[in-house]
């Protein structure tokens, strides 16, 4: 087959190359020539087949089929977790863009992605907080009971937004989720009608009673669903609208 000169990467620049996970041992030596037990190949779309990867740095293609003649076949060292290759060096960037371990070994580290990660990453964490300040205590105090671990009933409403601001500080896509979650203040309402003994919930967390010595069971919980979740979902039922109302006459 013809050599060919390799492919113009999407843009001339220097690259450089991390390991994942925060890995920096002092060499890594990165698989560069295929074998049966590792495969080293990349699917070319254009030719529609798997072919054979190989860097050699004295040809210019990175497709074993298209190298001819001796090849030089040096290592490809990433030192103390990190691997820079100069913009001339396009048979090397090419070889490690289209190599099958990027993204699961290694990575392509570019800042510029980097800031504008973290930068949504911070808008996000301050939409979640503006939100927690905004909210109606009764809201905020549903989406509490989801996460906050102890009794809410026992904590102020200033304990409760503190520790969810810290909370949707560090979680803000979860945050965001529940908030949206149409069914978390019917899921709240359920976990205060159990706290204030309105309802029960028998040990084997299916069947749900009336409480106050009345016994009498509302419903049972399909097996293997969050009881409260369940009941939640209950209350949007014509029997359950019924229910709903008097719990919420009680509480």
């Amino acid at each position: 087959m013809a050599k060919r000169i390799a492919k113009a990467l999407p843009e001339l620049k220097n690259r450089v190359f991390i390991l994942k996970d925060g890995l920096t041992p002092v060499n890594y030596i990165l698989r560069s020539r295929h074998s049966t037990n590792k495969p080293l190949q990349y699917f070319d779309e254009e030719m529609r087949v798997y072919r054979t990867l190989r860097y050699a740095s004295n040809q210019t293609s990175v497709f074993e089929d298209e190298q001819v003649g001796d090849v030089s076949l040096p290592a490809i060292i990433f030192r103390n977790g990190r691997l820079d290759i100069r913009k001339e060096d396009q048979v090397l960037q090419e070889f490690l863009l289209k190599h099958p371990d990027n993204g699961s070994i290694f990575f392509e580290f570019d800042p510029g992605a980097q800031a504008e990660a973290e930068l949504d990453r911070v808008e996000l964490e301050l939409e979640a907080m503006n939100a927690v300040r905004s909210l109606d205590i009764e809201d905020l105090e549903a989406i509490a009971r989801s996460v906050i671990k102890g009794r809410i009933n026992n904590m102020t409403s200033k304990e409760i937004k503190r520790d969810m601001l810290m909370w949707a500080k560090n979680n803000p896509d979860k945050f965001m989720g529940l908030l949206n979650d149409e069914n978390l203040k019917l899921r709240n309402l359920a976990i205060r009608a159990v706290e204030m003994g309105v309802i029960s919930v028998d040990q084997d967390q299916r069947t749900v009673k009336w409480g106050s010595g009345k016994k009498e069971k509302i419903v049972t919980i399909p097996y293997g669903e969050n009881v409260y979740s369940a009941l939640g979902a209950y209350f949007k039922t014509d029997e359950g609208l019924d229910v709903m109302q008097k719990i919420a006459n009680e509480l």
